[in-house]
């Protein structure tokens, strides 16, 4: 996935309207909707192998998430990892599925991996809040998980992904959004460190990022409004708050502007 990642509302103090939390009720994607996806994709053993809890030695599916669609429940939103034995690489499917099995719409992609970031169990999670970016247009949200497995200053959490139905087509409107950040102010983590004292006295900056919807724009789509805010481990004042307002502009939400005022904003 090209720039794939915590929903939060955004202050009302704003005057904006909110997407708002769902429920947190994301389940692992079952056999029947494993099995309709297989038959899509023409591909054998969809389902998980030993190492991810499933029976079939030749199972080939790595991670999943499932939920219903907030709107229309006899509708199945599902995201699903699986290995295509690519380098570096896991291959992605996002769809929505009716109640008889059949697949609506579908997007495929890939997830890059790295040293750090591996796909596994629990990478992908859905975020259903009510993204009504224009008028009978809604989204939903794709968060993939980064293991951050080495040691460095600090690590990311979740990218966002936010995809909108056209027909038999999911298209992605937004891609890449890093949901979290976090920091070494001072120290790092125990298995990074040769000294004890460095992890028992470490202080962390986290960072998080919430989605808030803004006024119509461009044929009625709505801005996103990214607000991002710090907090420190230590309890000193984290950074002052930061908004920005991504406009559409026509086919997607460009982060450039975000990316820009993020970077300077952590200095």
């Amino acid at each position: 996935m090209n720039r794939l990642a915590p929903l939060a509302v955004l202050s009302a103090a704003l005057g904006l309207p909110p997407a708002a939390q769902a429920a947190d009720d994301n389940t692992l994607c079952g056999p029947a909707v494993l099995a309709a996806l297989g038959r899509e994709l023409k591909l054998a053993h969809f389902v998980p192998g030993p190492g991810d809890d499933g029976e079939d030695a030749a199972g080939v599916v790595v991670a999943s998430s499932c939920r219903p669609q907030p709107d229309d429940p006899r509708l199945t939103l599902a995201a699903v990892a699986w290995d295509a034995h690519a380098e570096d690489s896991k291959s992605l499917v996002v769809a929505v599925i009716d109640a008889a099995g059949v697949p609506l719409a579908l997007l495929q992609d890939e997830i890059g991996e790295d040293a750090a970031t591996q796909v596994r169990g629990g990478s992908l999670r859905l975020d259903t809040a009510p993204y009504k970016l224009a008028p009978g247009v809604r989204a939903f949200g794709l968060d993939v998980a980064s293991t951050n497995g080495g040691c460095g200053e600090g690590g990311a959490g979740a990218t966002r992904a936010l995809y909108v139905r056209e027909g038999k087509v999911l298209r992605p409107v937004l891609q890449g959004l890093v949901m979290s950040e976090y920091w070494y102010v001072r120290g790092n983590q125990p298995r990074c460190v040769a000294d004890q004292r460095e992890a028992d006295t470490a202080i962390i900056e986290d960072f998080k990022v919430t989605i808030g919807l803004g006024t119509p724009g461009k044929g009625g789509w709505r801005d996103l409004v990214l607000t991002a805010t710090s907090k420190r481990s230590d309890r000193k004042p984290g950074r002052p708050a930061m908004h920005v307002h991504i406009r559409y502009d026509g086919g997607a939400y460009p982060l450039d502007a975000f990316d820009k005022a993020w970077t300077a904003w952590r200095r």
